[in-house]
């Protein structure tokens, strides 16, 4: 009898890049957050989608897991070094802070100074460019 997936539980990862022009950097960045930390891929994640702005030189990586592959979070710091992973939604234990709520306890849009910014996982960010990471249970 095989297993249902009914009650399976997922969470929502957006990772925001400051890099659409080479393509090849998104890409690698979609495929590393896919591994886990042997590099194997994890077989309850997937990429829904990338969308590349080439004007503003914006990426965001949608992607989807189990619940239960909330590692996903500490295996993307693994892969890309120097990424920065705020939680937010159900991921965000215990104060469960919406996105706008997290953005504005950073002051993500006024901010000038990122290196001061304590990121849940991952580096701080040097300036409010490069790889971002937010996540949510839905």
């Amino acid at each position: 009898m095989s297993s249902s997936r009914v009650g399976l539980r997922l969470a929502a990862c957006l990772l925001n890049i400051s890099e659409a022009r080479r393509k090849y950097i998104v890409e690698n960045i979609a495929k590393a957050a896919l591994l886990d930390k042997n590099g194997k891929k994890h077989p309850q994640v997937s990429v829904l989608n990338i969308f590349s702005d080439q004007d503003y030189n914006r990426s965001v990586i949608t992607i989807a897991a189990s619940v239960d592959k909330l590692g996903l979070a500490e295996d993307l710091v693994r892969h890309v070094p120097g990424c920065s992973v705020f939680l937010f939604g159900e991921a965000d234990l215990p104060e469960k802070r919406s996105l706008v709520q997290r953005r504005k306890q950073l002051g993500w849009f006024t901010r000038r100074d990122f290196s001061a910014l304590q990121p849940d996982l991952g580096a701080a960010p040097a300036r409010r460019c490069g790889l971002t990471a937010c996540f949510r249970a839905l």
